[in-house]
């Protein structure tokens, strides 16, 4: 997880990344006797890649499939939010027993580099600032602590981060707290031609069999889905969908 970047790193297709949410978090999740039966201590994960990518889609996904409640804990969520000394501790305690009381439940973090921030080098040590309330970093130990408290083999409670920007956080503290890590890559050329041809004809766009979506997904390489779908959505206006069909 996170490790050298130097190594060569295959990116994993969709349908392994598929395959991994779905065993080791929509099954415990979704079925109390799959937790019962394969107890694995596997709790949080920390979903990561480019912005686009499908990370926050999927899970909206497992909570479609799961029928989990969604407690959303992301930095832009929490913001003003129990601001006096202290309180995070509440605030994190609070999630926990509602998590607990109506699992299956999901904590969201979105923007998880915020809450696990690395630390600034070259930094002069001096005396120490005053915590700020408003700083998402706030929850980080408290998060650990309930985290060791609450979730067993009994609880079907799943912790996911995600980030974007995961060169900005902390990569030590990332492996302390989440059990695994998903990268969620930019789309292959097999995946880039079906979106392609799927948001196209989404948005009402008409397709002949002989367009070009090959030479499309070849120019395409680095585009997220997101990405994507903007493309298809700035190209296709109501003028141009009533007034061209596609060749």
């Amino acid at each position: 997880m996170l490790d050298d970047i130097q190594e060569t790193v295959y990116d994993p297709s969709m349908a392994l990344i598929r395959q991994l949410v779905t065993e080791y978090i929509i099954f415990p999740l979704g079925s109390a006797l799959v937790r019962k039966r394969f107890p694995e201590n596997i709790r949080s994960f920390l979903f990561y890649g480019p912005p686009g990518t499908g990370k926050t889609m999927v899970v909206r996904a497992i909570s479609y499939e799961t029928n989990s409640v969604v407690f959303d804990m992301s930095p832009l969520n929490i913001e003003g939010k129990y601001t006096n000394k202290k309180e995070e501790e509440k605030l994190v305690a609070s999630v926990m027993v509602v998590a607990k009381e109506y699992q299956p439940s999901i904590i969201y973090i979105d923007e998880a580099e915020k809450v696990w921030p690395a630390k600034k080098k070259g930094k002069k040590k001096g005396k120490k600032k005053k915590a700020d309330p408003s700083n998402p970093a706030r929850i980080k130990k408290a998060l650990t602590k309930w985290k060791g408290k609450f979730l067993d083999d009994s609880t079907r409670i799943t912790i996911i981060g995600c980030t974007s920007e995961p060169l900005d956080g902390s990569k030590k503290d990332f492996k302390k707290f989440f059990d695994k890590a998903i990268y969620f890559p930019f789309p292959d050329y097999t995946t880039r031609r079906l979106m392609w041809k799927t948001f196209i004809e989404q948005l009402g766009g008409k397709l002949k069999a002989e367009f070009p979506l090959s030479t499309l997904a070849h120019i395409s390489i680095g585009y997220s889905a997101g990405s994507i779908r903007k493309t298809c959505e700035k190209v296709l206006t109501n003028y141009r969908k009533q007034h061209v069909y596609f060749i």
